[in-house]
């Protein structure tokens, strides 16, 4: 009797280290993962800032109205990689529950 209790000890052992192993690599992926979305959104920001302080020029924005605003496609990516940051938030919110 005392042989299978501490066989079934050691199991759970084995078992709670991995268990402890494997949350150790989720947190170590979940700061990747948050380091990841901070250059995510501080190249967005900056992305975002030059867009605003972009200089045009008569013949730039001859181009640009011709082919479709510039703005418009800047605005367009901008807006994808809101996408992209949330959907990386929502990646990192799971891992961490």
């Amino acid at each position: 009797m005392d042989i299978i209790i501490r066989e079934k000890l050691d199991l759970l052992s084995e078992q709670i280290r991995a268990t402890i192993t494997e949350k150790q690599a989720l947190k170590d992926e979940i700061r990747y993962y948050q380091a990841e979305n901070r250059e995510l959104k501080a190249s967005l920001q900056k992305a975002k800032s030059e867009t605003k302080n972009f200089p045009l020029n008569d013949e730039k924005t001859n181009i640009a109205n011709e082919n479709g605003s510039y703005a418009e496609k800047v605005a367009a990516i901008a807006k994808q990689i809101d996408v992209y940051v949330e959907e990386i938030d929502a990646c990192i919110a799971q891992l961490e529950d």
